[in-house]
């Protein structure tokens, strides 16, 4: 009787210690009981009334691990805690125990995925609470190049982004230049700047500062021709007004030729009949010979005004006719001049491009560039995959895919090529836009 006592007292406590245990499972990893069972994660289920069932259980990619006799439960979706619950409580169901007791706890969860831009891609071991910028770390860090073939393509993208440097400084100052010319060949006030010009303007100083020096090149220019003109035209004036002054003392010396030779025909007649003296008729006809000594150096004087005139509008005309022709002749080296530019701005875009297509950590690495990092986690939901945009601090969990890229932008001016580029020169300040040539 004792023993039967003592047996049945020993299996009481056994089943309180059962149930004790079956309510407090085992948690999940970092012994988090929040943690959600997924496909793929290692189990380690212990059953205490049938330790023989106890071991290492893997859930399917269905969901569901499978325990004889109970057969299979679905796991996904559960905690540890409710997994052991749904067990103890198929055992009761089956009839096989009414207090069975058992225990979940995690071995091993699904791994994370990390490919892309990194040193090491691969698969890597879950730890709980591990971020974006932490999965990256276990792969390596960022993708760092050391190929020797690669260090030969940076070198190359080093000396080709010099060189677009300053093709493009130089393609900016032909433009402004022939700008500038066109403006002068119509005598204009202010320059009509291309829009890539009077665009980079707003944010580059040094292309602002080209565009004010330029203006004060016309304006400058343009003074200067005015100032020419004008006293070429000030010159013709003067000479038209000594013409004109000429010209009315001609006309002057004219009434006063006629006057005296009216004069002088009655002294003869007078001087005839003896009424006046000799003297009368010699001085009228000296007088006569005075007033038209004088009108010849007056219409001397026209002539030589005349001259002149002629000359200071041919000085005039060759004054327009030299500007002109400079202008053409400016004109027409610029645009040969943006041409050749052209040409060597296209050229070291498409190596440049050959170069990020090749190899684009070389291009990011670049001083002026900024690395862009695009991160995508590829998370499995409610059986889709979905993915979406992260930050380096996002949590990731169990059997997320974590994509790596880097994309290749020059500073502050991420959106701003303007449609036929490909490629955004590096160069100092927030903008530099690699124009689009158009060849006149």
């Amino acid at each position: 009787m004792k023993t039967s006592a003592a047996l049945a007292t020993t299996r009481i406590l056994l089943s309180l210690v059962l149930s004790c245990a079956a309510l407090g499972s085992s948690t999940a990893v970092g012994a988090d009981p929040d943690y959600i069972l997924r496909a793929d994660d290692k189990l380690k289920i212990k059953i205490f009334q049938f330790p023989e069932l106890s071991g290492e259980y893997t859930i399917t990619a269905s969901g569901t691990i499978s325990v004889p006799p109970i057969g299979e439960i679905t796991a996904s979706g559960l905690s540890a805690t409710d997994l052991s619950k749904q067990i103890s409580s198929r055992f009761i169901k089956a009839g096989i125990s009414d207090k069975p007791g058992a225990t979940v706890e995690v071995l091993e969860s699904r791994p994370i995925y990390v490919f892309g831009d990194v040193q090491k891609p691969g698969e890597y071991t879950y730890r709980r609470g591990v971020t974006v910028l932490q999965a990256i770390s276990l792969a390596g860090g960022w993708y760092r190049p050391t190929d020797p073939g690669l260090m030969r393509l940076e070198r190359e993208a080093i000396s080709i982004r010099g060189d677009m440097r300053g093709f493009i400084r130089r393609y900016y100052y032909f433009a402004a230049e022939r700008a500038r010319l066109n403006a002068e060949m119509g005598l204009k006030t202010d320059i009509e700047f291309p829009p890539e010009l009077t665009q980079t303007a707003m944010s580059d100083p040094a292309v602002a500062q080209l565009l004010e020096q330029e203006r004060s090149f016309l304006h400058t220019n343009i003074d200067a021709f005015s100032n020419q003109l004008e006293a070429f035209e000030k010159t013709r004036a003067l000479y038209q007004m000594e013409i004109e002054t000429a010209s009315r003392q001609v006309a002057a010396s004219k009434t006063q030729t006629e006057s005296v030779e009216k004069e002088l025909k009655e002294v003869r007649l007078l001087l005839a009949r003896n009424l006046v003296p000799v003297a009368r008729q010699s001085n009228l006809e000296r007088l006569q010979a005075e007033i038209e000594t004088a009108r010849q150096g007056y219409q001397a004087q026209i002539l030589r005004g005349q001259e002149n005139v002629t000359q200071i509008e041919e000085k005039i005309f060759e004054l327009k006719n030299q500007r002109q022709s400079a202008l053409v002749r400016e004109l027409e080296k610029v645009g040969l001049d943006l041409e050749e530019v052209g040409v060597k701005i296209d050229t070291s875009r498409g190596l440049m491009a050959e170069v990020q297509f090749t190899a684009p950590s070389v291009v990011s690495r670049m001083s002026d560039i900024t690395e862009s990092r695009i991160l995508t986690v590829v998370r499995a939901q409610d059986g889709k995959s979905v993915a979406f945009d992260a930050g380096e601090s996002t949590e990731l969990l169990p059997g997320d895919v974590l994509k790596v890229e880097k994309s290749i932008v020059p500073s502050g001016v991420a959106g701003r090529m303007r449609p036929g580029s490909s490629f955004l020169a590096p160069g100092p300040g927030p903008s530099f836009l690699v124009p689009t040539i158009e060849h006149d």
